[in-house]
């Protein structure tokens, strides 16, 4: 799409980004975008819905020393000296995975045009749009630094400041210390600065040795600088100064002790001052994927991740981040603080790219890939050992080796980069690098030989690369531009080919074409599923009304559809396309979209994914609406994939068949994926009767109910015999005196075993077994479990029989909700979690392992069986998978996973 294609939906934005890489799709189904002063939050299902805001304030400098007046001029000090950044503007942002905010959403981490770094979560009980700060990571670097003293030699060679009282110096900023010595300069020493391509300030002919003309590569229109009124002050000529870099306040003062005296910063040569400001000035931040490690206390899996921060001093350093122990959407306390676990001298000049992967699908993630771009146009990947990883606690020499450089004649600097492990090859890694020239390469990196290859390189952009992304699985490759332009590649027999976007979609209208009103694109980032692209552009005010359009619409970022192209991924010829539907699109786009959307689903039968597939959901919910023929052969193909390797060895056709046999032995996962595609696709039109209702005649339709409810009585039984397995080994431990208290401890078990006695003739023959060995607890089992019948409502306080798994109703007519995890009833005083899918209520929160169970818990050996009840209890939904969430005011902003 070198200009634009047709997008599904688009959304507006009151600021625009300023530097490359500024959107980025979280694995919770939210969008973040950097755009200038704030970043904005969108959710992609709901756009014209409620946003949420981290705004950016004003960060006070770090008190890293002060300068004689002198020094100002010093080449080192230039850069700083005379930046005018008006206000806080974003320039990088990152996504962690889900599971390490209080509510077991995402981390997003921000870094701002001053170099600070900082955490935020969503409000979850502040019930507000503006998101929380959790962590200042410029903070805890500069305490880091100030321990060792910025990595200098004991301060020996500090300036002397004996004749100096720093104490009784008045601090001023750097517009009122640089406006006499700039006076003095003449026009004719005016400082030449490198050419400005678009706002982008990059010179060909520089060179790569000389770090301090790093201060030139920025992104970002010219600010032009406030006018400020200046108090003349006559100071002496070799007065100490200290200077304000971007994003700092005019005045600096020196911290106070404990005791309320105020210290003295230490003075210091215009060399260690630019060198401790280089490596405080954070340029990219990047979060690492999940990884795990056992705990050497505990013995239980712990799961963790790494935040990379990189600096104007080629420093990285790395941040870990541990999952919290427990999650909660009621207002309190839940800590994970990041910890500094090392630095490393990754290049020397600046950090302008990271971006981590894992080596292997197939591996057991002993190691992970991080590959770092530099503004001198190398590129470095560094494989770092994972339990090397984990004993780091101190900020010593992390466990990174280098293990390939591209090293090329191109001294552009690299503007992005993009890492992914080909689904075909386990050995190979392919690199993807944008650099600010407009030229864009790709490197094949084998594990084995620890090779690196030049496999494409082409001049794809006429500016700077802005954005890159591989898509499936390393098939195709997203890149976009300063220029406003998004394209697609393929890389055939040592080149980049060019292919469209062919957005043929029966959902889409016509749409306006929005290149048409922006002149530049910001960067672009793929949905979860892989099924939809979303691109920032920044608009051009000059062609949009001035009344009211102009002063609100800065900016647009546009969701477009992509899965109907085709990647090289083998195709289905199975899949009947009727005549009538060809009109509305081509057989091979259907083919196209049906083998796209196949690999999507099976990517997810992998538990590692968080089930996050809302953009797939919502191409198949408009299949249902232009295709629906279409859509009932590709769910029936996938359907017969689920039961068995091979699709021909089950027949769905009829409502009840083999496949009734088969779905105990299908896992979890699968049957997660079943009820959702039955609930949000299949039945949607009536997904609020709830399965077993009477929703309509047809063939189809009772089908897919029938499926449903047996794949949730499924999904019921298996919980069941968890939560029975789990009060059975709890109750050998204390026979054995083993300690039990870091295991999960079940509820419910009185209303899971009344529900069994109500099912007894269709119940499971091995549940039922199970059933029996509690029944031989007696009262043993007060002590392995909550164990109690008796409920009361919570409004009238009459008593409350156990009728139904999912509601109660009192004597007083008054409709309860029960926890779909334990069948209790669901407290009214305290918010429980709420499934989006299945619309279910959760109070107490199952272990990791009910999920993560390749086989069902009725076929373990249930006293001394692999059975790990230590693990972190996480909020997801039993019967749909997805990640739990507290409901929310229709004025705030929600995730919507599917």
């Amino acid at each position: 799409m070198s200009s634009m294609a047709p997008h599904h939906q688009s959304a507006t934005l009151v600021a625009s980004p300023s530097y490359p890489n500024a959107i980025a799709w979280s694995s919770e189904n939210l969008v973040a975008v950097a755009s200038g002063r704030i970043v904005t939050i969108l959710n992609p299902a709901v756009l014209e819905g409620p946003r949420g805001l981290v705004v950016l304030r004003r960060s006070d400098p770090f008190p890293i020393g002060v300068v004689n007046r002198e020094d100002l001029l010093e080449p080192c000090l230039m850069p700083i000296s005379l930046a005018r950044e008006t206000e806080p503007c974003a320039r990088s942002i990152s996504w962690s995975q889900q599971g390490f905010a209080p509510n077991s959403g995402c981390l997003l981490a921000v870094c701002t045009v001053g170099g600070h770094v900082k955490l935020y979560r969503s409000p979850v009980w502040e019930f507000c749009d503006e998101w929380v700060e959790v962590a200042d990571i410029s903070k805890l670097l500069f305490n880091y630094y100030q321990t060792i003293n910025f990595g200098e030699d004991n301060g020996s060679h500090l300036t002397s400041s004996k004749n100096t009282n720093i104490e009784e110096t008045e601090v001023f900023g750097s517009t009122r210390e640089l406006q006499e010595p700039l006076s003095r300069r003449g026009p004719g020493r005016r400082k030449i600065r490198p050419p400005r391509v678009d706002g982008y300030f990059y010179d060909g002919n520089e060179d790569d040795s000389d770090s301090s003309k790093d201060a030139d590569f920025s992104l970002k229109p010219c600010a032009k600088s406030k006018k400020k009124t200046l108090k003349k002050t006559v100071k002496p000529r070799h007065e100490p100064v200290s200077i304000n870099g971007q994003d700092r306040t005019e005045n600096i003062e020196a911290p106070s002790s404990s005791n309320g005296e105020k210290k003295s910063l230490p003075l210091i040569t215009a060399k260690q001052y630019a060198c401790r400001d280089a490596q405080l000035s954070s340029l990219v931040v990047a979060w690492s994927p999940v990884v795990s490690s056992s705990d050497k206390n505990s013995g239980s899996l712990r799961h963790w991740c790494i935040l990379a921060v990189g600096s104007k001093s080629g420093k990285v350093s790395f941040w870990k981040l541990c999952m919290p122990e427990y999650y909660t959407i009621d207002a309190g306390v839940v800590t994970s603080h990041p910890m500094l676990i090392g630095v490393l001298q990754a290049h020397k000049s600046w950090v302008s790219a990271i971006t981590w992967e894992v080596p292997s699908a197939d591996s057991s993630k002993s190691s992970l890939l991080l590959a770092t771009g530099c503004s001198n146009g190398s590129v470095k990947i560094w494989l770092g050992n994972i339990e090397g990883l984990n004993q780091c606690t101190n900020a010593g020499e992390v466990p990174f080796a280098l293990v390939a450089e591209v090293t090329t004649d191109l001294s552009a600097p690299v503007s992005s980069i993009s890492l992914a492990v080909p689904a075909r090859s386990q050995y190979e890694v392919n690199l993807a690098i944008g650099r600010a020239s407009g030229s864009l390469d790709t490197w094949i990196w084998n594990t084995c030989s620890n090779k690196i290859e030049n496999a494409s390189a082409c001049h794809a952009h006429d500016q700077v690369v802005t954005g890159l992304s591989w898509g499936m699985d390393g098939c195709c490759l997203y890149s976009c531009s300063q220029d406003n332009s998004a394209r697609c590649w393929i890389s055939r027999e040592n080149h980049l080919e060019e292919i469209p976007v062919h957005a043929n979609f029966p959902e889409l209208k016509e749409s306006t074409d929005l290149s048409e009103v922006s002149d530049r694109c910001f960067g672009l980032t793929l949905a979860p599923g892989g099924q939809m692209l979303a691109v920032v552009r920044s608009l051009d005010v000059n062609i949009l009304d001035q009344m009211y359009q102009a002063r609100t619409q800065k900016a647009v970022v546009e969701f477009i559809w992509v899965g109907n192209q085709f990647f090289g991924i083998p195709l289905d010829r199975r899949i009947d396309i009727c005549s009538p539907q060809s009109a509305i699109l081509s057989s091979s786009n259907f083919l196209w979209w049906g083998s796209n959307i196949l690999w999507s689903l099976k990517k997810y039968e992998n538990v590692e994914n968080a089930l996050v597939l809302w953009d797939v959901v919502a191409a198949l919910q408009g299949f249902k609406k232009f295709a629906p023929a279409f859509l009932e052969t590709l769910m029936h193909m996938w359907v017969s994939s689920l039961f068995s390797d091979d699709p021909q060895c089950v027949s769905i056709n009829a409502t009840s068949g083999p496949w009734h046999d088969v779905v105990p032995y299908v896992s979890l996962r699968k049957l997660h994926l079943l009820n959702i595609i039955c609930r949000k696709v299949m039945l949607s039109n009536h997904s609020e009767d709830g399965p077993g209702a009477e929703n309509g005649n047809d063939a189809a339709t009772v089908f897919w109910n029938t499926l449903l409810i047996r794949s949730e009585r499924e999904v019921r039984e298996r919980l069941v015999g968890f939560t029975f397995a789990a009060v059975l080994k709890r109750a050998a431990y204390l026979f054995k005196g083993t300690s039990t208290e870091n295991n999960w401890f079940p509820v419910g078990v009185a209303q899971m075993d009344s529900w069994v006695s109500m099912n007894n003739g269709e119940a499971n023959k091995q549940l039922q077994s199970i059933r029996a060995k509690i029944k031989d607890l007696g009262s043993r089992i007060v002590s392995a479990c909550e164990y109690s019948l008796e409920e009361t409502c919570p409004y009238c306080s009459a008593p409350v029989q156990f009728e139904m798994p999912d509601a109660a109703i009192c004597r007083e007519r008054h409709t309860l909700s029960r926890c779909k995890a334990s069948m209790r009833l669901c407290s009214v005083l305290q918010p429980v979690w709420h499934c989006v899918c299945c619309g279910g209520m959760v109070d107490k929160l199952l272990p990791e392992s009910f999920f993560t169970m390749e086989s069902s818990p009725l076929d373990a050996n249930h006293d001394e069986g692999p059975l790990d009840l230590l693990g972190l209890s996480v909020p997801l939904c039993p019967f749909c998978g997805i990640k739990l969430q507290r409901l929310m005011p229709a004025f705030l902003l929600s995730t919507l996973p599917v």
